[in-house]
Parts: C-alpha cells; sequence; structure tokens
C-alpha cells in the first residue's frame, strides 16, 4: 500500500472572473484532475460543475485548472475534489472547499 498523499490544492481567484486550483510538479505525476461545484457540496464523484484532467504542467511548473467563465462573489464557495495519477495509480483528496473572501 502506497503512502502517497495528494497535495492541497493552492486556489486563486483571477483578477477579472474566475479562478485557478493548482498542485505543485513532482516526479512520478503523469495526472491532475480537478471537479469542482459552485454552493452546492458534492454529493457523488458524479456530481460536479465542472471537471477536467490536466496532463502538462503550466509555465511555472504547476499542474493548473483554470476557469475564467465563471463570475465569483464574496462569500461564494468552491465545493472540490481532486485525483492525481502517481506512478501509474490514481489518488484523490476528497471534500475540500474554498470560500470567496
Amino acid at each position: 500500500m502506497s503512502s502517497y498523499q495528494v497535495p492541497v490544492a493552492k486556489v486563486e481567484l483571477l483578477s477579472s472572473r474566475g479562478f485557478s486550483v493548482s498542485i505543485p510538479d513532482e516526479r512520478g505525476i503523469s495526472l491532475f484532475a480537478f471537479h469542482g461545484k459552485l454552493n452546492e457540496p458534492i454529493t457523488d464523484l458524479s456530481d460536479q460543475h465542472w471537471a477536467a484532467d490536466i496532463v502538462n504542467t503550466d509555465a511555472n511548473g504547476r499542474w493548473t485548472y483554470t476557469n475564467r467563465n465563471v463570475e465569483l462573489y464574496k462569500g461564494d464557495v468552491i465545493y472540490y475534489w481532486t485525483t492525481v495519477r502517481f506512478h501509474g495509480v490514481d489518488y484523490q483528496r476528497m471534500h475540500q472547499e474554498a470560500e470567496v473572501p
């Protein structure tokens, strides 16, 4: 059994609209997946507004999901879970959330 732990994702609000969710790169990662929902807790793995598989790091060496299509307001909550494929095995970090300040 592996002791790999999915990194805690960094959630950032974008200046004009939208948000990004990212984790740092590390040797062995080949995929980062983001699944999220706005203002409603996720009840099961198929319950989401957004889902994306990221297969490459960005220019900053991070695995990043970016969404510029949503307007966020103070008090909104992004509920999400992430998956990392590490040495060919998928690991999840469930029940995460970020509130818009």
